[in-house]
């Protein structure tokens, strides 16, 4: 079953200025609550959601927009 955007809105917050992660509910033993999401994955932020790692970069996007974005996104400040 892939995510849904019900369910990343039930499990994730997101701040749109910062562009931060943070947990609404217990996913795993070691969730806490409003901690920040996810960690380092090479030059990525990669969160596990429901047993499947995602790039932040790409949830964000589906966070926002309701829809997952096509294979690339363009990271405006280059920054990825």
């Amino acid at each position: 079953m892939s995510l849904t955007h019900d369910r990343l809105r039930e499990v994730l917050a997101y701040d749109t200025e910062t562009g931060v992660f943070t947990w609404l509910t217990r996913t795993a033993q070691c969730t806490r609550l409003g901690s920040v999401a996810g960690g380092r994955s090479g030059a990525y932020w990669s969160i596990t959601v429901d047993g499947k790692a995602h790039l932040a970069h790409r949830l964000a996007w589906f966070w926002v927009t309701g829809k997952w974005p096509g294979l690339e996104i363009d990271h405006i400040d280059g920054d990825p």
